[in-house]
């Protein structure tokens, strides 16, 4: 079996099933208050995109498999990905705090704390980048809480310092 194939194929069942966790973590949101669209529906949508998503990108995979698109040398995305192994993993991980965080500390915190650390990763890794990403991560913070928590007025996990 081919290792590019095996390794598609394993990243597209890997997003379908975040796509089912999402799905199944969002029925322990609250509806929210005075909102169209609850934010319950925003999630599960997101889950369901990632589910079909994934099980599309699994059917491709398949059949190019069967077409014999994946013999021969490495895909350029397999290379690059290879090269940047730490990163895709740290992000990875990064984003499976997220998840674990947002309802131990609140959204708005760990969503502060996913921003500074990604940046921080993804670029240099200097203390003048850690300045700049905990300022940069401060202002996109702000930005989402003035939008989504007080102009749109939506429903998100209460924090341990903005509610």
């Amino acid at each position: 079996m081919n290792k590019n194939f095996v390794m598609k194929l394993s990243v597209n069942i890997l997003v379908t099933l975040i796509g089912c966790a999402f799905f199944f973590a969002s029925f322990d949101v609250a509806r929210g208050f005075q909102q169209v669209i609850g934010a319950d529906q925003y999630s599960r949508f997101i889950s369901i995109l990632l589910m079909v998503l994934g099980v599309l990108g699994i059917g491709r995979s398949i059949l190019d498999n069967r077409k014999g698109l994946f013999e021969g040398e490495d895909l350029k995305i397999f290379v690059d990905m290879r090269r940047a192994g730490f990163r895709i993993s740290m992000m990875f991980s990064l984003l499976i705090l997220n998840v674990f965080l947002i309802r131990r500390i609140g959204y708005f915190e760990s969503g502060f704390i996913f921003m500074v650390l990604a940046i921080f990763f993804l670029g240099e890794r200097t203390p003048r980048r850690f300045g700049t990403s905990v300022l940069f991560s401060a202002g996109i913070t702000a930005i989402i809480y003035v939008v989504f928590g007080v102009i749109l007025n939506i429903y998100l996990p209460r924090g341990l310092f903005i509610n």
